[in-house]
């Protein structure tokens, strides 16, 4: 029921955090400013912190000689779309930078396991946490608009991809494995009437007890099917806007010092809450939640509906966009016609080494635009609960090991291309744009390689 939570450093790094940790408990040398871009600096702990991320990501592999150069130039890079983004007043809404924030925390939340264990690491709430790091958040939108307009209109033709396959050496043409990408239909079971019914009435029975003078703490023990507060009598602790979900503030904190909520609904299921005590704008809350659960009924309903579906796939009545359209329910996957998405990579590619090890047996029987039986699927939905359905995949593409050709390859050859069309645009933004901002360069950095576009005599 609780929103999700934040990170100290928010700049670029994924698990920045993580590197932030260890870099402290190393005891380093006393920090020092090492270059100055506008208005903005680079600290010799921010190259660090990054330096220890990239080594704990290379899994005990040796990372590159200059590696630290690397990321001082990347860092020089930001800091110069910032203060050229201030000079050229491009600016961020308030609603940007919440979505922002709460994206963050969505992700950090993730890597902590929970908020409460997010909070206690900080020793700060999720408001003072945000209310932190809302200034970086600010300069990273600016950061990317600025880039955004560096790069805007930039696109390869035909014609320029072409050109650079050309002059790709032979020998140097990269060699590509068996790449497959593949597609899922995927149902949940629908919680019954029924089953709905009988946790409103549950619930309903609850509160009265309470109203008529039970004990509010013993009920939730009994009763919670949050287990994480039920063991504490349904006690949240301390709360405040912007830590629960909608539904939930909506009515708690309306309530009244000792005062029991009606019955009301979120995506975790029913409750009741309880204000213990008022302090400003926060609140220490007892809640009881009630789940509708699911039945096996309910799960051969979604089975037998999933096996017709799969029978018009397969006698062609019913084509796979339209059944992903109108049944399947990953929404991410649905608005890209089924087609699931490698994280490894980000495309819709996927090596066999990169597919879960449960659908490898049920592709290696399957040829090009075959449906798979219907398999038993399972994942967390966004209140943390795993959730049991089907789904049915299909096996749209499946290339052989090559050597890359225009055929076969042209998304990848036009990403390559497009990437070193970028690169030239860039080395001319930075040398147009670098006379305009004052940057200063610690004699300590000279020496890396990068920094002949960086430094003027």
């Amino acid at each position: 029921m609780m929103k999700m939570s934040f990170s100290k450093r928010i700049f670029p790094a994924v698990l920045l955090l993580v590197a932030t940790v260890a870099l402290s408990a190393q005891n380093i040398a006393v920090d020092k400013v090492i270059a100055v871009v506008g208005d903005n600096t680079i600290l010799r702990s921010d190259i660090e912190s990054q330096y220890l991320q990239m080594v704990n990501q290379n899994q005990g592999q040796p990372v590159t000689p200059d590696a630290r150069c690397m990321i001082f130039d990347n860092l020089l890079l930001d800091r110069l779309f910032l203060s050229q983004a201030i000079l050229d007043s491009v600016t961020t809404t308030p609603e940007e930078v919440d979505a922002e924030l709460e994206r963050r925390i969505k992700y950090f939340i993730s890597i902590f396991g929970s908020k409460e264990k997010l909070v206690e690491y900080y020793g700060k709430s999720v408001l003072e946490l945000k209310d932190d790091f809302k200034d970086d958040i600010e300069k990273q939108l600016l950061t990317d608009k600025m880039k955004g307009k560096a790069f805007s209109g930039l696109k390869v033709t035909p014609a320029e991809v072409k050109d650079f396959f050309a002059r790709i050496p032979k020998d140097s043409i990269p060699y590509f494995n068996s790449e497959l990408e593949i597609g899922e239909l995927v149902m949940f079971p629908k919680v019954n009437a029924y089953s709905k019914k009988y946790a409103m009435d549950k619930i309903k029975g609850i509160r009265e007890g309470i109203v008529k003078g039970g004990d509010f703490s013993v009920q939730a023990m009994i009763n919670s099917n949050d287990d994480g507060s039920a063991r504490d009598g349904g006690s949240l602790g301390m709360v405040e806007r912007g830590e629960m979900v909608p539904e939930f503030e909506s009515v708690v904190f309306k309530l009244k010092e000792g005062e029991v909520s009606d019955v009301f609904e979120t995506p975790f299921g029913f409750h009741i809450a309880m204000v213990d005590e008022v302090r400003g704008e926060k609140r220490k809350i007892r809640h009881i939640l009630v789940k509708a659960q699911t039945t096996p009924s309910d799960l051969t309903l979604v089975a037998d509906r999933m096996d017709s579906i799969l029978h018009q796939l397969r006698v062609d009545s019913l084509s796979w966009r339209e059944a992903v359209s109108n049944f399947s329910e990953n929404e991410q996957t649905k608005s890209v016609g089924g087609l699931m998405t490698n994280a490894k990579n980000g495309t819709t590619y996927f090596e066999k080494p990169d597919i879960d090890g449960t659908l490898i047996l049920s592709l290696d029987r399957m040829k090009v635009g075959e449906y798979s039986d219907v398999l038993s699927f399972s994942e967390q939905d966004r209140t943390g609960e795993v959730k049991k359905g089907y789904r049915i995949i299909w096996l749209k593409t499946e290339t052989k090991p090559h050597p890359a050709n225009l055929q076969q390859d042209y998304a990848k050859i036009q990403s390559a291309a497009k990437g070193e069309k970028q690169q030239k645009v860039l080395e001319e933004w930075i040398k147009l744009h670098r006379s305009k901002n004052f940057v200063r360069v610690d004699d300590s950095m000279k020496e890396c390689p990068q920094m002949s576009k960086w430094v003027t005599n």
